[in-house]
């Protein structure tokens, strides 16, 4: 039987491994190119992160609680951003607090680190308008870290541009730290 942090890993798997395989084929242009040269050349210039980790928090209210993110989103060469986002959060127990998915609306590439905002859509699980905003920095070699804020339950729909949850947050909000991946991992790609 599929436990629902093992469904969730699996629903992710396909996406996420096919856009890690677009990531590479675009690190690769010279052999996407004889293969594919018209779409290869348009894709040259897009950004994509995709992948999926897990992390625990170590903060007052939510230490011990287990966070999984998943990702799949690209921004296409005339600026457009497309991409889902996935959320599990467990207590230490395992017990669910939350999951379900996002749309991704901004996504901003700079070397290996991405930052990107996805929203909840409207009737999508029980918070009402919840964003996400998150920061990942493709460890290379190393393990990846990722940073995150979210904004939920206001009156009004979230901002839907990209912030930098370590620079971007409203003047007297704490400082967001950064998590280590401990399971999993992101594939970061800048325009070229």
């Amino acid at each position: 039987m599929v436990k629902g942090a093992d469904m969730f890993r699996l629903g992710l798997r396909a996406t996420t491994l096919a856009a890690v395989a677009a990531a590479g084929v675009v690190a690769s242009p010279a052999v996407a190119q004889a293969e594919q040269p018209e779409p290869m050349s348009a894709a040259a210039g897009w950004s994509l992160v995709a992948g999926m980790g897990h992390f625990v928090y170590d903060e007052p209210g939510t230490a011990g609680h287990r966070i999984w993110f998943g990702v799949q989103a690209v921004t296409a060469t005339d600026g457009s951003t497309h991409g889902q986002f996935r959320y599990r959060h467990e207590l230490p127990d395992g017990t669910l607090v939350g999951q379900g998915r996002a749309d991704v609306t901004c996504l901003k590439v700079t070397g290996n680190v991405a930052v990107f905002t996805a929203i909840v859509p409207e009737g999508q699980g029980t918070v009402k308008n919840h964003g996400y905003y998150v920061k990942i920095i493709d460890g290379g070699n190393g393990p990846d870290q990722i940073v995150d804020a979210q904004a939920q339950n206001g009156t009004e729909r979230p901002p839907t541009h990209c912030l930098d949850p370590e620079t971007d947050l409203p003047p007297g909000n704490p400082q967001r730290p950064r998590y280590p991946i401990l399971i999993g991992g992101y594939a970061v790609h800048g325009a070229e």
